[in-house]
């Protein structure tokens, strides 16, 4: 049974707090936890004509990349995620 909290709050940071418009792309993050949130907000992203795009990180395995990473890989690492946010209309972590 769906919880209609979490419906009424991804209605309200979707239409409200980011002001999804029609056509507008909308990264939605989440750490894995927040699964019935985050898929309540892919629909509702959808209702407003938005673009929904989904990323789901795992600090176990980010943990273990940040361990033996170099610094020339950092480096990349934040220019993907800078430009992956900067082509982004709105942004919900």
């Amino acid at each position: 049974m769906k919880d209609p909290r979490i419906e009424q709050l991804a209605k309200n940071l979707i239409q409200y707090s980011v002001k999804l418009q029609r056509g507008e792309k909308i990264l939605i993050e989440v750490d894995g936890l927040e699964i019935p949130l985050a898929k309540e907000l892919v629909r509702q992203a959808y209702l407003v004509g938005g673009v929904p795009f989904l990323l789901i990180n795992n600090h176990e395995i980010l943990r273990e990349i940040l361990i033996g990473c170099t610094e020339e890989q950092l480096i990349a690492m934040a220019s993907y995620d800078l430009n992956r946010v900067n082509d982004m209309q709105a942004y919900i972590l």
